[in-house]
């Protein structure tokens, strides 16, 4: 079992001055927390993701299909689809899973 501390995992990317912060890395799944708006290129995943919105405020495309996000909130990305946060009106703090087969943000090349 592992237990994680979201306020200490935000403290720990804000003071680590990043927009991704590696919450877990296991065989099953990997959990990243990350913060939008940010620089990263986007592009579609090889599989499915799922965002947990913990803070913030926005919209998000995901697709051809557009919603507003704010805390609380659970976005499904599936493979393959082009996705991302746009019009942020709060700052938007996001658990983001990955299945064990995808490489996350913090895995690609940059």
């Amino acid at each position: 079992m592992t237990h994680v501390s979201t306020s200490k995992l935000i403290d720990q990317l804000e003071q680590a001055e990043t927009d991704y912060l590696e919450v877990l890395d296991e065989d099953a799944l990997s959990v990243e927390l990350a913060q939008y708006p940010n620089p990263e290129p986007k592009s579609p995943h090889k599989t499915d993701e799922l965002y947990v919105i913990l803070s913030g405020a926005g919209m998000v495309h995901v697709g051809n299909e557009r919603y507003a996000v704010a805390e609380g909130d659970v976005v499904y990305v599936e493979q393959g689809l082009e996705h991302d946060f746009f019009d942020i009106t709060d700052p938007i703090t996001a658990l983001v899973i990955f299945p064990d087969t995808e490489k996350t943000v913090l895995d690609r090349d940059h």
